[in-house]
């Protein structure tokens, strides 16, 4: 374990911390300035945190790199399944939803584009964190 016990201690609460701002701004992309590249470098920033404070043992288990493929799978198909439809491509749309708490609720397809941003982000910033980290001096 790296890292001093202030680091680790602050760590536990500014990381989930983190995530969860991340998330917020994902979530209001579509309406107020953010979305997936700043929320993924949130994101990033996190597990940054993590690594500085705990090290890399278990963070470098985990394939990042995988998580920029998906990213980029889900941006493309997004673009792809109007233009499969007969629209073109990247033509976004809005799905509505009646939900019993939230009542109306509106979803934009371009909300998946986002999280494909926000994957290729993260997965690419962990990648490189986690790279660097392991470098020997």
């Amino acid at each position: 374990m790296s890292g001093d016990p202030v680091l680790r201690t602050v760590a536990r609460a500014a990381a989930p911390l983190t995530l969860w701002v991340s998330f917020v701004i994902f979530l209001q992309g579509h309406n107020m300035p953010g979305g997936g590249f700043v929320a993924g470098v949130m994101a990033g920033a996190a597990g940054a945190m993590y690594l500085l404070a705990f090290g890399t043992v278990r963070v470098a288990r985990f394939p990042w790199w995988k998580v920029s493929v998906v990213g980029l799978l889900i941006a493309v198909l997004t673009g792809t399944v109007p233009l499969l439809l007969g629209r073109p491509y990247m033509q976004h749309s809005i799905w509505h939803f009646d939900l019993p708490v939230i009542h109306r609720y509106e979803l934009p397809t371009a909300t998946f584009f986002d999280l494909g941003v926000y994957l290729i982000v993260l997965g690419t910033l962990m990648t490189i964190f986690v790279e660097l980290a392991q470098e020997e001096r």
